[in-house]
C-alpha cells in the first residue's frame, strides 16, 4: 500500500483543491486521513495529476491492523448517528 506524504510536515495527502490554471493546486494534508494506492504505478500517476512537486514523496505503508470491527447498527446498514461503544 502506498501514500503521498509531505516531506517537511510528514502529513499525508488526502485531497487536492484544483485552482484555475497550471500550478494553482493546493494540497490538503492530515495525520489522520490519507489517500492510499494499491500499486506504485497508481500512486505515481496520481502524484503527477495532483501536481505535488518537490515538497511531496511517495511512501510505502505497512499493512494496517484491525483495531475494532464495526457491526451494522440497523438492518439497512450503518446508523449515521456517531456514538462510541
Amino acid at each position: 500500500m502506498y501514500a503521498i506524504q509531505n516531506i517537511r510536515t510528514k502529513k499525508y495527502l488526502f485531497g487536492t483543491a484544483f485552482g484555475y490554471g497550471p500550478g494553482s493546486c493546493k494540497q490538503r494534508t492530515s495525520f489522520e486521513m490519507m489517500v492510499t494506492y494499491d500499486s506504485l504505478y497508481s500512486a505515481k500517476v496520481d502524484f503527477l495529476h495532483r501536481q505535488c512537486g518537490r515538497d511531496y514523496r511517495i511512501v510505502r505503508l505497512k499493512s494496517p491492523k484491525v483495531e475494532r470491527v464495526i457491526k451494522f447498527d440497523t438492518p439497512c446498514g450503518y446508523d449515521t448517528d456517531v456514538r462510541e461503544e
